[in-house]
């Protein structure tokens, strides 16, 4: 009797529930994927993100270094013997072989100039090559993580920064041996060294963003930075070029003073030559008496004009390099 009861009554339990509509759905969400414009993040906000996360930028940086035994006494050797045995090179090509070593100035002169300018030069290069590659390999924390992004390329810089430092200590030990001292003018090296940072930076954030648009260009820059480097008063300075193409009867065609002249990179490699090694119709020349004319010592006393010529380029290198970086930010995780 109880069992006809129970099941009675689930049959009309069942029976109401049937009967009784169900209430609406929500309606379904609907994606609408719009094509992307590209355009610049609030920048207030954006910036005060990256500078909360600065240490993030350090940290990685160092960790970088660590990871590649850098930190260590054989990794640090590399990093000057590379520049070093390549100095030697174009030392024994340019004095030796080019028959320069007796132009007014001694052989160390001319070593410790071309150090000057490679050393200078590798800061720029990693800079750019580190920071090019910084999108690319840093695929999954970008996927996975919701970040600024130009916080990668921040971390290279510091990486090449770190990378540098003990190449000066070295280039100090050469500098002193030849030169025997120093003025306070060389602090002119301090704003000189932020401006290139900027400039590389800038160029830096540039590259980042076209190398994940275009992958070959990872392959392809190193070789365009090579040929920088030959355009780039780096082995001779700005003032050498143009006295050599100036002299009757000179192997340099004229224009390459234009070529010299019109390089972005050309004032600042120019202001480290001038303020360290001197600048002349000579080679990595501190001044003197040259044919009928006495030529004054311009080491320790870079121009202003390539001074603010440099930093004007630094400013505008950074702003196109951040604006193309940053407007295109939002993409990366796609492309990647």
């Amino acid at each position: 009797m109880s069992v006809a009861t129970a099941t009675s009554e689930t049959a009309s339990v069942e029976e109401a529930r049937l009967k009784t509509p169900e209430p609406p759905r929500p309606a379904e969400q609907v994606h609408v994927f719009e094509p992307y414009r590209y355009a610049l993040p609030k920048l207030g906000p954006y910036f005060r993100d990256v500078w909360s996360r600065r240490q993030f930028a350090t940290h990685m940086a160092s960790s970088t270094l660590k990871g590649q035994h850098f930190d260590s006494f054989f990794g640090q050797f590399w990093l000057v013997l590379n520049p070093m045995l390549l100095a030697l090179v174009y030392f024994l090509l340019t004095t030796v072989l080019g028959g320069q070593s007796g132009a007014g100035t001694s052989a160390m002169n001319h070593f410790v100039g071309l150090l000057t300018g490679l050393f200078a030069f590798f800061y720029t290069r990693n800079v750019i090559q580190f920071a090019a590659s910084s999108i690319t390999g840093g695929g999954k924390m970008i996927i996975n993580m919701s970040f600024p992004k130009i916080l990668l390329p921040l971390s290279t810089t510091f990486t090449a920064m770190l990378m540098y430092f003990p190449t000066l200590l070295v280039y100090a030990a050469f500098y002193v041996t030849v030169h025997h001292s120093v003025t306070i003018n060389i602090l002119w090296i301090i704003p000189i060294f932020v401006i290139q940072t900027v400039f590389s930076f800038g160029l830096g954030l540039l590259f980042a963003a076209v190398t994940l648009y275009f992958r070959d260009m990872s392959t392809l820059l190193p070789y365009v930075l090579r040929i920088w480097m030959y355009i780039t008063p780096v082995l001779f300075s700005l003032s050498y070029v143009k006295y050599e193409a100036s002299t009757p009867g000179s192997k340099l065609p004229h224009w390459i003073v234009n070529v010299y002249k019109w390089d972005p990179f050309s004032p600042i490699i120019n202001s480290w030559n001038t303020a360290l090694v001197g600048d002349g119709p000579r080679p990595f020349w501190k001044g003197g008496q040259l044919g009928d004319h006495y030529y004054a010592a311009a080491s320790y006393a870079p121009q202003l004009t390539e001074i603010a010529v440099g930093a004007v380029c630094a400013v505008v290198a950074l702003v196109i390099g951040a604006w193309y970086f940053m407007s295109r930010e939002r993409e990366f995780a796609v492309r990647l």
